[in-house]
């Protein structure tokens, strides 16, 4: 997949936040669903982040889940609930939903260094009353254009 073609199915993404039995639906450049701006405030900023699928090559599900595990230990500091990011077109069945963390009070600097740790192209930034934005990380810079 070419570098234009992932990030047109990074930004058509649907990341959804499990809370208390609740989904809530993130959309990148849409504004926040009111609960989960409202957690949002009270710790300033969010990310949603994942280990699945290091430089967008797919790994087995049991890689994906022990990646993801090792990378919830590195979390223990922070507020974290369970993601799932799931592609818009749900038809196709050859690239599972990752499974991800929605992770409260954490800054750009680590989420950066996590999401370089764990080989992520980018991942979700969130703060109150504004968008989700997608931060892409150095190792997606520094990826040659198509």
């Amino acid at each position: 997949m070419s570098k234009s073609e992932l990030e047109k199915a990074y930004l058509a993404t649907t990341y959804s936040v499990f809370i208390d039995n609740n989904k809530y639906d993130i959309n990148i450049g849409k504004h926040l669903p009111s609960d989960i701006n409202d957690i949002i405030n009270k710790e300033k900023s969010a990310v949603i982040l994942t280990a699945w699928n290091p430089r967008s090559q797919p790994l087995s599900p049991q890689e994906n889940k022990e990646r993801n595990f090792k990378l919830k230990l590195q979390l223990k500091k922070f507020i974290v609930f369970n993601a799932l990011g799931q592609g818009s077109d749900l038809s196709d069945i050859s690239w599972l939903a990752e499974e991800s963390y929605f992770i409260l009070g954490i800054n750009k600097i680590e989420a950066e260094r996590l999401a370089v740790e764990y080989e992520q192209y980018a991942y979700v930034w969130l703060e109150s009353e504004k968008p989700a934005a997608l931060i892409f990380t150095h190792i997606w810079h520094s990826l040659s254009d198509d």
